[in-house]
C-alpha cells in the first residue's frame, strides 16, 4: 500500500473514511481485483462495478446486460475474501501488525475481539511465510554480504515447559540487493 505519498496512519484513517475511496485505492494498488471485462457468461455484457446496498460492503460487479444475472463480489480473488470485518478495518489491522502494535492497544479499537486480532495477527504472518517460501531464491556470490539465522517456529509445549513443539526455519538475505533477495526453508531434520 505505500505510494510516493508519505503514508501514515492519519492518512489511512482519511481514506478508510468513505468505502468508495478505499475501494478505489485498494484496486489502484491491486489489492482488490479489478473485474472490468466482458462478461465471460452472457458474451454481450460488460462487468461494472454497481452500488449495491444489500451487499456487505456495498458495491458489486455485475453484468451490464439485464437478462445476465452474473453477480461477483467486491472482495473475490483478495486477501479480503472470506473475513466477516469490515475492509476498512482489515486495512487497519494489517497496519497494527506492520508497525507491531501490541495487540493489547488494538483491542481498544471497536468490535475487535481478543480472538479476531490474535487470528489476524496470525495470518499476517502466515501471509508472510507463504510470500518468502514462494520467493526463496539463491543469494550470495562474490562481493555479497549475507545475513542468515535459524529460528524454531512453534510453541511451549503445555504452555509452560522449556520444550517447544514446532518447526526449524532457516533463512537469510542478502544486503543492499534491490529489490530484496532472501531465502526461507522449513528443515525437517
Amino acid at each position: 500500500m505505500a505510494s510516493s505519498k508519505c503514508f501514515n496512519f492519519e492518512r489511512l484513517c482519511d481514506i478508510c473514511k468513505c468505502d468508495n475511496r478505499l475501494h478505489s485505492f485498494l484496486r489502484l494498488h491491486k489489492v482488490l481485483f479489478n473485474f472490468h471485462a466482458s462478461c465471460h457468461c452472457c458474451d454481450s455484457g460488460h462487468i461494472t462495478l454497481c452500488q449495491d446496498r444489500s451487499a456487505s460492503d456495498g458495491q458489486i460487479w455485475q453484468c451490464s446486460n439485464k437478462k445476465c444475472f452474473v453477480k461477483i463480489p467486491l472482495r473475490k480473488h483478495s486477501f479480503f475474501s472470506g473475513s466477516h470485518l469490515s475492509v476498512s478495518q482489515i486495512v487497519k489491522l494489517i497496519n497494527y501488525w506492520t508497525y507491531q502494535y501490541p495487540q493489547i492497544i488494538v483491542l481498544h479499537e471497536p468490535e475487535l475481539s481478543k480472538k479476531t486480532v490474535i487470528d489476524f495477527y496470525n495470518f499476517c504472518r502466515e501471509v508472510c511465510i507463504v510470500i518468502l517460501e514462494q520467493q526463496s531464491e539463491p543469494i550470495g556470490g562474490p562481493g555479497c554480504i549475507v545475513e542468515i539465522d535459524e529460528s524454531k517456529f512453534g510453541k511451549h509445549k503445555f504452555n509452560h515447559s522449556k520444550h517447544v513443539d514446532g518447526v526449524w526455519v532457516f533463512g537469510g538475505f542478502e544486503r543492499d540487493s534491490e529489490p530484496l533477495r532472501c531465502f526461507f526453508v522449513t528443515v525437517t531434520d
